[in-house]
């Protein structure tokens, strides 16, 4: 899939994040008095734009409490978590030979932009990207609006632009803006999840997904 602007998604796409979010959201419901039993029952939560009302409605919550918890977990993930993680192995190759190859990059993410931004500047990556495109303040934005951001920021037609995440709201916000989006299996999505959103492919580690953006093929 030859597009001249890659789109990409940043919590279980370019970057495992998951220990600082998984961490971040023990400490936060076991201080409002929750009992949580695996990491797995959190996975859940690693995708969905909104905190408060995924709190809502994993736990039910009212929205006071979910204000709460959401405010405990914010201050742990910006003093520890937002740096307990990893980029995905391959991810900054990947990146290089995009570029190289004249594509032009943007980061479309429903995570907090001073976080995604404090990331990317830590392990290098910020160079790839002409555009970064977070949540910049509490009031809502969905995934298709945070899209739509990053496509103004490009200059780009949506003809010219594929998207790359891990989750349905990846997809999803990608088809409201008429963009295709390639799904990388980072392991957070439900059985099924991609084919019922309409990824565009699926694939499973960042070699695979250079040669399908450069060539077209798995």
């Amino acid at each position: 899939m030859q597009k001249k602007y890659v789109i990409f998604d940043f919590d279980g796409t370019l970057f495992d994040t998951s220990a600082g979010i998984i961490h971040g959201l023990r400490h936060a419901l076991e201080a409002r008095g929750y009992t949580i039993g695996s990491d797995a029952e959190l996975y859940k939560f690693i995708g969905p734009p909104l905190l408060i009302p995924a709190f809502m409605e994993f736990y039910g919550m009212s929205e006071e409490e979910a204000a709460e918890a959401k405010r405990i977990y914010r201050a742990y993930y910006g003093e520890k978590g937002v740096f307990e993680c990893t980029p995905y192995p391959g991810a900054e190759e990947c990146l290089r030979a995009l570029r190289a190859a004249g594509r032009k990059l943007a980061v479309a993410t429903s995570k907090p932009l001073q976080f995604a931004r404090q990331i990317l500047e830590r392990y290098g990556f910020d160079k790839y990207f002409d555009s970064i495109c977070g949540v910049e303040s509490d009031v809502y934005e969905s995934k298709a609006e945070t899209i739509s951001r990053a496509l103004k920021e490009l200059g780009a037609s949506a003809s010219e632009c594929v998207m790359v995440g891990d989750r349905k709201y990846d997809i999803l916000g990608a088809a409201e803006n008429g963009i295709p989006c390639v799904a990388f299996d980072s392991g957070f999505a439900e059985e099924g999840e991609y084919a019922a959103a309409g990824a565009a492919a699926v694939v499973k580690d960042y070699a695979e997904l250079e040669r399908f953006l450069l060539s077209g093929k798995h």
